[in-house]
């Protein structure tokens, strides 16, 4: 695809997203006729199965995760939504924690956990710190290498799918995190803060460090900015807590995190639907993103004036199939006042298409 055609796809973004001028990223995938995806292959091994893996492929398996991406966007030429491919580091919830602790690991298939908290008492916190030596940082700075010789125009970087503050601080402190908001909330909010901190100095590490991460642009999951810098963060607990304690606990240090990078995509899950809105509250959000969980409500079968007034705070993505719903063309109405990214999935191209040209005809903009 040229590169203005993704250039076209980015300010498009722009206009819903910062601009607030249009009123639906579009991302829609069809089946027939797609060239098959490709997982990212080395050696054999599709996922960072241990740490040796990570030692000895680390710069190739940044190279092969751009074949796949370029792999995706000639497949995706022929329908003209608002889609991009992306790229951002994410070996498991172990790996993200081992950043900032140098900690165990545990691999399993396509992800990993930490061994087990390290934040036994309070006076660790006082040793947690952002390592550029760290294992894991030097394992990303030779994927991002990889990714920086092989990068092609209309790739989405960030440069790490990083746990949020207080995400992190559970990793850390383990699940007891959940009593001490209650027992000792100052000491939770001090660890959640050097969370935030430890954040901001790896990504401004790995951006030092690789060029291509100031200059190309930012997003995930099919979103995505023309300017860099666009950080994501997966903030599960929200899920979990009162909206009171995820906006004692939560916010303040997610919009810490905002005052540093200026853009911010914020993913949870429907088992908190309920927290649309506080978390559309989190000052200078860009995007609250919702995965779908079993056995829990749909979006769209909620959505009501409360959600569009959420959205025009902070624009919402919702990752259940639109063209999977009752009536498309009254969500859609209804959702032409708010800001939303919409994804879609159809058989055909063609069939696409025309849900793309559906779509757009319900967002000529302001």
């Amino acid at each position: 695809m040229p590169s203005g055609e993704w250039k076209q796809r980015y300010e498009r973004q722009r206009e819903v997203l910062i601009d607030g001028t249009r009123h639906f990223v579009v991302t829609v995938g069809y089946g027939e006729g797609r060239p098959p995806f490709e997982p990212v292959t080395i050696e054999g091994q599709t996922g960072t199965l241990s740490e040796e893996f990570l030692d000895e492929h680390a710069y190739d398996l940044g190279i092969q995760t751009v074949r796949n991406c370029e792999g995706q966007m000639v497949a995706q030429e022929p329908v003209p939504d608002d889609g991009v491919p992306s790229i951002a580091v994410d070996w498991g919830t172990g790996a993200t924690a081992a950043l900032f602790t140098g900690g165990d690991v545990i691999f399993q298939e396509m992800t990993s956990y930490s061994a087990g908290p390290v934040v036994e008492s309070w006076d660790d916190v006082d040793a947690l710190r952002f390592d550029p030596e760290n294992r894991f940082a030097q394992r990303e700075l030779e994927f991002w290498r990889g990714v920086a010789s092989a990068y092609v125009d209309g790739i989405a970087l960030s440069g790490h799918l990083f746990r949020g503050p207080l995400d992190l601080a559970n990793d850390l402190r383990g699940n007891r995190l959940f009593v001490d908001m209650h027992l000792e909330p100052e000491q939770v909010e001090r660890l959640v803060g050097v969370c935030a901190d430890m954040i901001i100095e790896c990504d401004r590490f790995l951006r030092s460090e690789i060029p291509l991460l100031r200059e190309a642009p930012g997003g995930i999951w099919g979103v995505g900015l023309p300017q860099p810098g666009m950080l994501i963060l997966n903030g599960d607990p929200v899920d979990l807590i009162s909206p009171e304690m995820g906006e004692r606990f939560n916010h303040p240090f997610v919009e810490r995190l905002i005052d540093y990078a200026g853009s911010l995509y914020f993913h949870h899950h429907t088992l908190g639907v309920s927290r649309f809105e506080s978390v559309s509250r989190i000052r200078g959000l860009t995007i609250q993103q919702f995965t779908n969980d079993p056995k829990c409500p749909n979006p769209y079968d909620l959505l009501d004036d409360e959600w569009v007034e959420a959205s025009n705070r902070a624009t919402i993505d919702i990752w259940h199939g639109l063209n999977e719903q009752a009536d498309i063309d009254g969500l859609l109405e209804k959702m032409n006042r708010g800001r939303f990214v919409l994804h879609a999935g159809t058989r055909t191209a063609d069939e696409a298409r025309q849900l793309v040209e559906r779509i757009r005809a319900f967002d000529a903009g302001d």
